[in-house]
């Protein structure tokens, strides 16, 4: 059933949307007239019905723009921070859909598990083709939480939307074996190459979170984890890994500011939607959900979207954690985040479906349906002002109409670029460098704002391919590559004599770190157990660190390899550990990329001896 007087929790507070959203529309609806239909710079209004016509829709189009936009930026800087609570208050379970996902699932599981002892990692390998079971297999040999679930095929890769509703209910079976209650249950989703901040539980926990029994689902920011990374696309020239780095800042600008603020206007309205990735529901609004439509997740692209959708229509109450986050990867490709749009962008047209449902609820009340419609009617408006604005702007010059051309003064023209077609957009770049990255100069914020202008407008390219697509019934996708995946970096080096005089880890480490732990075996294996569970986390922490070059992270990095190495007797990985620091000290960067794989293979095979000394043969 729903949740108690979720309806009105749904309602808006604090600020007060509808009357902001109204005295917007009139002062731009204002600005629109003037510049769009009086100002002389299409031709004489009133001398064309169908021109006018035209004109006034523009005007509409414009004027709700922004509107939209402002409320955003007020919603963004008057933003409250977020209270924490107590995890332990709540039994914690994430799913991590995967399909051939071997480059980036150990690091994933690792930092889950790493961050949150008490946190159940459930891996879904939807029939890969590659190792993505026998790495899961191998991290749940050290660690009784990672759990693997497999799917094979006719069943799988049926699309992620089955994936997550067959885990649900082998999760919702554990959870009934051991008596833990589904309300207090809170059921994540991550992408195989999302980490959660530390943070992020114990702010899931409070009081404006879960901690709030009429909260149903929470949404967290997402940041993009190589948005410092300087040879995002490594086996390319310096030009491409320029527009790499450009391309990957922008989709951290995206989600961070623009995304951030629609979300927390969405906290006001009671309209909250879910994102693919870091996405947390109580256990018993899945229960809801699948008694309601036989499953949780629909099937729809964006089944993320759909399932927020549904889960306001049953009357539950969403909200959204802007000081917590979880990180992907950023595209440095154009072409695949191209493709990756455009299926976003068509699965969220495929939503559209979902608002009857959401209207005949009555739980999401005035506000919360004209944010929702308005979100749903973008794609069409934006096609309509595609289509009408070069119409416009032709038949005024070819019909001589137009005041600039005519030689009049282009102070309107300007006015009208800056209003409403750059200022909107571009302002995203300081409001960047202002709340997320006050290390930015504020000529690279503006720069990154003009650049960000150009990557919205690029929502010019995806709305009509989706709809494309759907025209003529392509509803199926290929599964977007990682930045890791076929990109060939040259063999792995063997490794030095010199490394292979120290020994993977030492034959008595058992019994020497039993010693230390009063006679404690068992409690010395979990602790090698956790060393191996942990290194993929570590090893991810150096690579990101090299890949931004940022020194202090590195020799954090390599500190924390080195001195867990040592306390656990890895001497070789500890002197491999020393090695790179004075490789990447000196600077060669193709000595330094060979030292990396090394360390990278003493630390795999430091992990196979591990395995060899704790699981039993």
């Amino acid at each position: 059933m729903p949740e108690t007087d979720a309806a009105d929790a749904n309602r808006p507070s604090r600020v007060r949307v509808p009357l902001l959203a109204f005295l917007g529309c009139v002062v731009y609806g204002a600005m629109a007239a003037v510049v769009f239909c009086f100002s002389g710079a299409f031709g004489t209004f009133g001398d064309s019905p169908w021109r006018d016509a035209a004109l006034v829709i523009v005007t509409g189009i414009s004027a709700l723009a922004l509107t939209y936009v402002s409320l955003l930026v007020v919603t963004y800087v008057r933003r409250r921070p977020s209270r924490s609570g107590d995890l332990e208050d709540l039994s914690w379970h994430v799913m991590i859909p995967c399909r051939d996902e071997e480059s980036v699932i150990a690091e994933t599981v690792s930092a889950a598990r790493s961050s949150f002892p008490g946190m159940h990692v459930w891996v879904i390998d939807d029939a890969s083709e590659d190792a993505t079971a026998t790495i899961v297999t191998g991290l749940s040999d050290f660690d009784d939480k990672v759990h693997l679930i497999s799917r094979r095929r006719p069943h799988a890769r049926t699309g992620k939307g089955d994936a997550l509703n067959s885990a649900y209910r082998v999760i919702a079976d554990w959870v009934a074996e051991h008596s833990t209650d589904c309300r207090r249950t809170i059921i994540g989703v991550l992408d195989a190459d999302g980490f959660l901040s530390d943070n992020a539980l114990d702010l899931l926990a409070g009081p404006d979170a879960f901690g709030d029994e009429s909260v149903g689902a929470v949404q967290l920011e997402v940041w993009m984890k190589n948005r410092d990374d300087k040879r995002p696309r490594p086996t390319s020239g310096r030009l491409v890994n320029w527009l790499g780095r450009v391309l990957v800042r922008l989709q951290d600008i995206e989600f961070r500011t623009s995304n951030s603020a629609m979300q927390m206007l969405r906290v006001q309205t009671g309209t909250v939607g879910m994102g693919g990735n870091g996405q947390f529901t109580r256990l018993s609004v899945l229960a809801d959900l699948d008694d309601a439509f036989g499953q949780p997740w629909g099937q729809k692209l964006c089944e993320d979207y759909e399932l927020g959708l549904n889960i306001l229509a049953r009357g539950h109450r969403t909200h959204y954690i802007p000081d917590a986050h979880v990180s992907q990867e950023a595209l440095p490709f154009g072409r695949r985040l191209l493709t990756q749009r455009t299926r976003w962008s068509q699965g969220n047209l495929e939503c559209a479906s979902n608002l009857r449902d959401l209207r005949r609820s009555s739980h999401v009340q005035g506000a919360g349906l004209a944010e929702i419609h308005y979100f749903m009617a973008q794609p069409w408006l934006i096609m309509i002002n595609l289509l009408l604005g070069p119409a416009l702007l032709v038949h005024a010059v070819v019909t001589g109409n137009a005041g600039f051309a005519a030689g009049e003064p282009l102070e309107w023209m300007i006015l009208l670029a800056a209003v409403f077609i750059v200022f909107p957009y571009a302002l995203w770049g300081l409001v960047y460098r202002r709340s997320c990255e006050p290390g930015l100069g504020g000529g690279q914020a503006v720069l990154l704002g003009a650049c960000y202008l150009i990557y919205v407008y690029l929502t010019y390219l995806y709305y009509p391919r989706a709809m494309a697509r759907m025209l003529t019934g392509r509803t199926g996708w290929a599964k977007t590559l990682r930045n890791a995946d076929a990109v060939d970096l040259g063999p792995m080096p063997a490794v030095p004599a010199g490394l292979l005089a120290h020994p993977l880890v030492s034959a008595t480490v058992v019994d020497d770190l039993a010693v230390e732990l009063g006679g404690d075996q068992e409690s010395s294996r979990e602790l090698l157990g956790m060393f191996a569970v942990v290194w993929p986390r570590r090893w991810a922490n150096l690579r990101l660190a090299v890949s931004a070059e940022d020194e202090v992270a590195i020799r954090d990095a390599l500190g924390s390899i080195r001195v867990s190495s040592d306390m656990l007797g890895a001497q070789r990985l500890a002197q491999c550990a020393r090695d790179v620091e004075v490789v990447l000290e000196g600077g060669d960067r193709t000595e330094a990329d060979q030292s990396m794989k090394v360390l990278h293979r003493v630390g795999e095979e430091t992990v196979d001896a591990v395995r060899g000394i704790v699981i039993p043969r």
